[in-house]
């Protein structure tokens, strides 16, 4: 049955939320952003039509870590329109059905982030492939990302100790680009950083089937959102996927850096900052209060009625 909630039942359920856990004080700021505030907390929705909720420190940018896998999706699927060719993108080109299935290797930027990154267009390029993923996340969001260089620095050095380039090769890891210019580009994805509002704004338009409700653009072909969400709901928060969405209904992914971001198609994007995570390397702040949120108004993404918000 078809469910219609009020805008202020929304609103209450996302300032109880922040209130109930603004002074929860446990998990520890990732060594990665070590200098991060973690006093800091904010709430940030926005709904299909345009509408938002802000509470707190929406506007406090952190990096995307692995939120990164979601724009890389979604413009991998943008430039892939058949499905057996996404399919084998996603497979690196070649079969697992038979024999040994090839280890994933073990370097510290995702092979799987790098091999989504490496199939995008153009290949070669690294500017240009570089020019399309940042104006990718300037048309999802609302405003343009920074990038924290330090980090970026920081990360690159970890991949040169681990001698990613040549892990990838022993591994015999397919990649559709050069390894070096993949393994980067996906690293400074990683060390992009926006805020709580850049990033409900970034889901809404998921949840809008690639209308941006803020800028009032269309950003991708709305079919392509149905697999972004299917995606965000298998590779969910870090080794907690499926507690999470049994717990939340909320397919969502999140960043050692403290930001939670979920999607509930053609209600609303919700993303959550507190830099404070949990052994998981998920925002302590962030996940209870958006589970909170999903479930004292009984959103769920699994579920089969159709909500609206008045």
């Amino acid at each position: 049955m078809d469910r219609t909630i009020k805008f202020s039942e929304l609103q209450n359920a996302v300032n109880e939320a922040y209130e109930k856990f603004k002074d929860f004080d446990k998990g520890e700021v990732d060594p990665r952003v070590k200098d991060a505030d973690a006093s800091k907390f904010g709430i940030s929705v926005t709904l299909t039509d345009g509408r938002t909720i802000k509470v707190g420190d929406t506007d406090t940018q952190a990096p995307l870590g692995g939120i990164a896998k979601v724009p890389t999706a979604e413009l991998l699927l943008s430039q892939l329109k058949d499905p057996d060719e996404i399919v084998e993108k996603a497979r690196g080109g070649k079969c697992c059905c038979a024999g040994k299935k090839p280890e994933k290797p073990h370097i510290p930027v995702s092979p799987r982030g790098v091999r989504a990154m490496s199939a995008i267009q153009p290949t070669g390029d690294a500017d240009g492939k570089w020019d399309m993923v940042v104006n990718n996340l300037i048309n999802l969001s609302e405003s343009e990302p920074t990038l924290d260089d330090s980090l970026y620095k920081q990360l690159t050095e970890q991949n040169h100790q681990a001698n990613a380039v040549n892990a990838l090769a022993e591994a015999d890891f397919f990649l559709y680009d050069d390894a070096a210019i993949s393994i980067d580009l996906y690293t400074r994805l990683k060390s992009m950083k926006m805020s709580a509002s850049q990033l409900s704004a970034l889901s809404a338009t998921i949840a809008a089937d690639g209308f941006n409700p803020i800028t009032k653009q269309i950003v991708f072909d709305g079919s392509i959102s149905q697999r972004v969400v299917a995606m965000m709901a298998v590779k969910g928060p870090h080794h907690m996927s499926l507690p999470w969405l049994i717990k939340s209904g909320l397919p969502a992914q999140t960043s050692f850096a403290g930001t939670i971001m979920g999607v509930l198609p053609g209600v609303m994007g919700i993303a959550a900052y507190s830099p404070k995570v949990n052994p998981a390397g998920i925002s302590a702040r962030g996940a209870h209060a958006l589970a909170y949120i999903m479930n004292k108004l009984g959103l769920s993404a699994l579920s089969s009625a159709r909500v609206s918000v008045e």
